[in-house]
């Protein structure tokens, strides 16, 4: 799990797939790996996303994970698809546990600091604020790491390429992109190359950070 937990830490950039066609939802992940993300996240409102979970499971240097489960055994079903991690907007017991007894790293939601400190308590591995933009955005995330720095923040739910960097120096751990990486105009004119574009935006962003450290 550490080993994992350190891929997050590394790579920073998770891509959320929330096209609901399968085919879409597919051409959406290539064209993210294809910009350099390795971190990809499938939702379930995506048609057979399981199907998707384990065919992205398969490709090489590529982290793939579920997130949004409406229970524990979708969970599970996901993990045994070939998903490395679950999440979710909320905190959800029955998610961690079944992560928990399946060598699953979890990420869970909050929105305030003690339900964030709680989620820890609880054994939550990376805690997913949400949404980052209504809450107060990367000084709010600044603020929690300033007071429990343990904690592993993701913010989600408002991050762009226009304050990514913002999000990575107040102390994210990883940042959720959705919207952000395709949105539904993107989608309905098939302009993957676009996503993939705009995927490279936050990865040199990325590395221009880590030159400048």
């Amino acid at each position: 799990m550490e080993e994992l937990l350190k891929f997050f830490e590394d790579q920073k950039i998770i891509a959320v797939i929330r096209a609901s066609d399968h085919n879409d939802a597919e051409a959406i992940a290539k064209s993210a790996i294809e910009g350099g993300i390795r971190i990809i996240e499938v939702t379930p409102n995506v048609s057979q996303s399981t199907k998707l979970v384990e065919t992205l499971s398969k490709q090489k240097e590529i982290v793939v994970g579920f997130s949004s489960p409406t229970d524990g055994e979708q969970a599970y079903r996901a993990i045994n698809s070939g998903a490395r991690f679950v999440s979710s907007l909320y905190f959800d017991k029955d998610v961690l546990s079944v992560c928990k007894n399946n060598q699953s790293l979890v990420m869970l939601g909050a929105s305030t600091i003690n339900e964030a400190v709680e989620a820890h308590s609880f054994g939550v591995d990376l805690i997913r604020l949400f949404p980052i933009d209504f809450l107060g955005g990367a000084p709010y995330l600044k603020t929690i790491k300033r007071l429990f720095p343990f904690l592993k923040l993701v913010p989600s739910g408002g991050v762009h390429a226009d304050n990514f960097v913002e999000f990575i120096r107040a102390g994210a751990t990883a940042c959720a992109i959705g919207r952000a990486l395709c949105d539904k105009s993107v989608i309905r004119a098939d302009q993957w190359s676009e996503i993939t574009q705009r995927a490279k935006q936050f990865t040199e962003k990325l590395e221009s950070l880590k030159v400048t450290r």
